[in-house]
């Protein structure tokens, strides 16, 4: 990095503890009982307006084991966008201090404009989203635009567009929004707490080189030369086939979900008049009062999940002649719209072998999430035994692959991880 961008990312750092003392945001507990805007009708907990999202209960059996949850149903694609501006060395991005009642920490780096469909048709009768207009116009330079998934384990077939646009680079309106170079963002993706997961999935599904205005991976450390040659390695058609086999067995190899009664899911304790709404001693659904100063409304509520604990999350590489190469599983999810994506190595198991090369801790998705944390680790695995069913990718092919949707939400954020040195 240059001296330049170091200062930069030290002014990011300092920007966003800023924005977080100016937030504003309260998160009280509230009641499913006593909200105005939220009611249990047919068996969904749903808002009055009918948009938004609603909470569904979810059946599915996996393995021979049944299963029941509640599910956040926002069918909605929602819009998760970056303006952009071009630079002698690589991209600008226009980044948005972004307040969430689950964020640790309430403001995280999110991309420019982060809404729902709901919030762009100012349905909550409050301001339209900073930025939406400028991602409604289909006329402008985009850079990238791809549909991805969201949580597969709580969302049902939720899907946000993930675009980035070219600007003129006018300056910010406001001081929750300021202009930051790529080469000075990317340290910070190894930052806790910092990025918020829309920003990682938007960042990682752009072209890598037109991030950086150059190859990636440009170090000349151990570890940034075996990124690099996997970069560049030739992708392998026949590798790419094996992932579509893979995906297809997983999408044929399960039942699919069924709807039932989100109010009589077996094992699951319902109290509308409590601020759990739903619990199984694991997961819980709570219901939230929210005052905030920095979003389009000063007050609100909601239900929000609460996963009541923090997973591990690791993707493992290994070197084949002097290239990473890294593992991921043909997965099968109840609420992925695709049924199943490439997910990490592992998900909420901690495998002590190997040797951590990266790591950030996230919580994911503040908007429906309550801290709901998750430590991602990229490992270095070369001298361990390999697991069975396992796709062992090349960047080049992990890169040809994300911008078609092939990855889940998981997946997408322990890649970004990698970008830190890209």
């Amino acid at each position: 990095m240059t001296p330049d961008a170091m200062a930069e990312t030290l002014a990011i750092r300092q920007w966003l503890e800023r924005r977080r003392a100016a937030a504003g945001m309260q998160v009280e507990p509230g009641a499913l009982a006593r909200s105005p805007s939220w009611r249990l009708e047919d068996g969904v907990i749903r808002h009055a307006s009918g948009r938004f999202f609603q909470v569904v209960g979810l059946n599915w059996c996996e393995g021979g084991t049944a299963h029941c949850q509640p599910f956040i149903e926002q069918r909605e694609i929602g819009t998760l966008g970056f303006l952009a501006r071009q630079t002698a060395h690589g991209l600008a991005l226009l980044l948005h201090a972004k307040a969430e009642p689950g964020n640790v920490g309430i403001a995280q780096i999110g991309p420019t404009c982060q809404a729902t469909a709901s919030n762009r048709d100012r349905v909550h009768g409050g301001a339209l989203p900073p930025y939406a207009a400028a991602f409604a116009d289909e006329t402008g330079s985009r850079l990238s635009d791809s549909r991805q998934s969201e949580q597969g384990s709580r969302f049902l077939g939720k899907f946000n567009r993930n675009v980035v646009v070219l600007s003129d680079g006018t300056a910010p309106v406001g001081n929750d929004h300021r202009w930051a170079a790529f080469d000075a963002l990317r340290p910070l993706l190894l930052d806790d707490f910092l990025i918020n997961t829309d920003a990682r999935s938007v960042i990682c599904t752009t072209p890598w080189e037109l991030l950086a205005g150059r190859a990636p991976f440009p170090g000349e450390d151990a570890l940034s030369r075996a990124l690099s040659q996997s970069f560049r390695a030739p992708v392998r058609m026949e590798t790419l086939a094996r992932v579509e086999a893979a995906l297809r067995h997983a999408r044929h190899a399960t039942a699919p979900a069924t709807l039932c009664p989100v109010d009589r899911l077996p094992g699951w304790r319902f109290d509308p008049g409590g601020t759990t709404t739903l619990t199984d001693g694991k997961l819980a659904l709570r219901h939230i009062d929210v005052r905030a100063a920095s979003r389009e409304v000063a007050a609100w509520d909601q239900p929000i999940l609460d996963s009541q604990g923090e997973q591990t999350i690791d993707l493992d590489g290994r070197h084949d002649n002097g290239a990473l190469h890294f593992a991921f599983r043909a997965a099968w999810e109840p609420g992925l719209g695709a049924g199943a994506e490439l997910a990490p190595t592992r998900m909420g198991e901690d495998r002590p072998e190997g040797k951590t090369l990266l790591q950030a801790r996230q919580s994911d998705e503040g908007g429906r999430f309550l801290h709901d944390v998750s430590l991602y680790r990229v490992r270095d695995v070369t001298s361990e035994a390999e697991a069975p069913g396992l796709l062992w990718l090349s960047l080049s092919e992990i890169h040809d692959l994300l911008p078609r949707g092939f990855f889940n939400n998981e997946a997408r954020s322990a890649i970004s991880l990698l970008l830190a040195l890209a």
